[in-house]
């Protein structure tokens, strides 16, 4: 605060290290990396089974995130995994049907942009961040378990 404001100074100041898990094979980079992001498109099943085996081997991370190939007329998302409680949602490009409740207030798709798109595993990290979990992010679904 300054000169007697009252207004509170936000207390969330996020800073995090992404690595494209497609791309790099440094171990080190790896195992210190904040957010996990792939750079590849999966099925849903796949992405799961990518998640499981990227936050099996790096326990550390504060979120792995695996691109979405579009299927059935679908335009895409990211499976995600992360967050004290190890939540996986998805997070389809567009409307999500699951989530009436925000139908009114929400009049956008969210990430419309390629260069957008790409940020959403470190908006998500911002979010765990300042003390949220994945299953609160308006956009998510439940994954599929099993």
């Amino acid at each position: 605060m300054t000169g007697g404001s009252s207004r509170r100074a936000s207390a969330v100041i996020d800073e995090h290290f992404v690595v494209d898990v497609d791309v790099c094979r440094d171990g080190r980079l790896l195992d210190c990396a904040d957010v996990l992001q792939g750079s590849r498109a999966h099925s849903v099943v796949d992405a799961l089974r990518r998640l499981a085996d990227l936050t099996a081997a790096h326990p550390a991370c504060g979120i792995a995130a695996v691109p979405l190939a579009g299927t059935g007329g679908g335009s895409g998302g990211w499976a995600v995994a992360g967050g004290s409680d190890r939540a996986v949602i998805l997070v389809p490009y567009g409307p999500n049907p699951e989530y009436p409740k925000h139908s009114r207030r929400v009049k956008c798709r969210p990430y419309p942009a390629a260069g957008q798109r790409a940020l959403l595993p470190s908006y998500l990290h911002a979010w765990l961040a300042a003390g949220r979990s994945l299953r609160e992010w308006p956009y998510a679904r439940t994954a599929p378990s099993g």
